[in-house]
């Protein structure tokens, strides 16, 4: 009989929990990786935010391999939303920058040895992504699959917050 409760207790905790730990998985998630020339890194920092390309609102998603500061926030928040830049300390990072209705528009980085600006145009079969962004969250997937001498893979998938200000540094 006591074998019998405490197998119901601690079901019921791991149900708890692993419910618990489900939602905070649902919470945040991202994964970005860029392969130059067969050179992997991946970027276990992703944050999404709201920027600007000409007035028009854009949604960002940057991967970095160590999170954003203050200052880099605030520095990718002001750039111009497609382009490339480079952030204070010379991070490595990748960059898509997504419409409000959630179609790709460019996907930029520097990183692996390669500074890169890619553009997503119905003619191109290297670049696809779609974000869906319902309120305050984005999430997609975006891939890059560039051929060639500075062959260039990249992928990030992503079910993030969008954020105001800078995340709190750990």
């Amino acid at each position: 009989m006591n074998q019998s409760v405490f197998r119901s207790i601690v079901l019921t905790f791991a149900i708890a929990f692993s419910s618990h730990a489900i939602g905070q998985a649902q919470e945040t998630s991202a994964q970005a990786s860029l392969s130059v020339q067969g050179r992997a890194t991946v970027y276990p920092n992703v944050v999404a935010l709201r920027g600007k390309c000409f007035n028009e609102s854009r949604i960002i998603v940057i991967a970095t391999e160590k999170p954003l500061t203050a200052k880099q926030f605030e520095q990718v928040v002001k750039a111009n939303a497609e382009e490339t830049q480079t952030l204070e300390g010379y991070v490595s990072y990748i960059k898509a920058s997504f419409k409000e209705d959630g179609k790709l528009r460019y996907l930029v980085g520097d990183g692996g040895g390669a500074v890169f600006s890619k553009k997503n145009e119905d003619s191109q079969t290297i670049l696809h992504g779609k974000a869906t962004v319902t309120g305050d969250r984005v999430s997609g997937e975006v891939t890059l699959n560039e051929p060639g001498e500075y062959s260039k893979v990249s992928k990030m998938v992503f079910d993030l917050p969008i954020l105001t200000e800078a995340p709190a540094a750990k």
